[in-house]
């Protein structure tokens, strides 16, 4: 809220103030002179006077209140409609500030001005190109989530545009990024202990855009972060398995080291959660099951289990 509406609205309620206050006076005075007129009839004439009177001003006062908040609803109105600093701007100059912006790294003016496109003219011949900076400086800003919906809401609009594979790509950029925050590049941490939340939708991003875009210039890198959230998916599977085998809850665990083993083959932490799969079963007492894991094993990796599942 602009200053000045906020001093429209701080007279709104001083008027109202006002009037409530001179209410409540002339309420006191009238009950001071009945009382003084139950004690001393001969004021009757004095009393009726001061209750015409009283009655006189507050209608004034009403009056006044009712035109001073029509007074200020017609400046507030007109406050409103002055405070967009972009009115009078043409698309193309909004657009065209707004790269300028990007360019300089000033991404909150840039999306400013984006947003300000996007509401002034949203059929305009810029509106396009408007959506894909706007996606870009949300994403640059750390806005993860209005750069996802914004990029799915392009994919909507323009499901045939030449840049579309773009808009898949920065979805899933943005869905990766937001589980790991502004500073995740900064701090070295294991996320693989974290909720994965939009990264499993980031996944289905990048596969979405490398089966439906096999040439795109995003493809690449797309692959490569399918690969790491893969694996990364995986270790938070074994993370679990070998918490539930540490416990001796050895179904828990041949359980979820199994999951892992469907969902996951290629990850390079399978070795281990098969490993798993069979002290489980033998620990267990299902030979069979321990055998054809072994049996795996052994045909996959040439070797004999490690001893000792950490």
């Amino acid at each position: 809220m602009c200053p000045f509406t906020i001093k429209l609205f701080s007279i709104k309620n001083d008027v109202i103030l006002d009037w409530f206050t001179c209410h409540q006076w002339f309420r006191s005075l009238a009950v001071t002179i009945k009382v003084k007129h139950e004690i001393d009839e001969g004021s009757t004439i004095a009393f009726m006077t001061i209750g015409v009177y009283m009655k006189r001003i507050q209608a004034l006062l009403l009056i006044s209140l009712l035109l001073s908040l029509t007074a200020c609803s017609k400046w507030w109105k007109k406050d409103d409609d002055d405070y967009n600093p972009y009115q009078g701007m043409t698309a193309k100059q909004l657009l065209t500030e707004a790269d300028k912006a990007i360019a300089k790294g000033q991404y909150e003016s840039a999306t400013k001005r984006l947003e300000a496109m996007e509401s002034m003219y949203p059929f305009s011949d810029y509106a396009e190109k408007a959506q894909l900076d706007l996606i870009y400086a949300y994403y640059k800003k750390d806005d993860f989530p209005s750069a996802a919906a914004t990029a799915e809401r392009f994919i909507h609009l323009y499901p045939r545009s030449k840049s579309v594979d773009y808009a898949y790509y920065m979805k899933g950029l943005a869905n990766f990024q937001q589980p790991r925050g502004a500073f995740s590049n900064k701090l070295p941490v294991d996320e693989s202990w974290r909720d994965p939340g939009t990264q499993t939708q980031a996944y289905s991003d990048f596969a979405t855009l490398v089966q439906k875009f096999p040439d795109s210039h995003y493809k690449a890198n797309a692959l490569q972060r399918m690969i790491y959230l893969r694996n990364m998916f995986a270790q938070r599977e074994l993370n679990t398995s070998k918490y539930y085998y540490k416990r001796k809850m050895y179904v828990a665990a041949a359980e979820r080291a199994s999951y892992l083993v469907k969902n996951y083959p290629q990850a390079p932490n399978a070795q281990e959660a098969l490993a798993i799969i069979y002290y489980s079963n033998k620990a267990l007492g299902l030979k069979k099951a321990a055998d054809d894991a072994l049996a795996v094993y052994m045909a996959t990796y040439h070797k004999q289990p490690p001893n000792i599942v950490a």
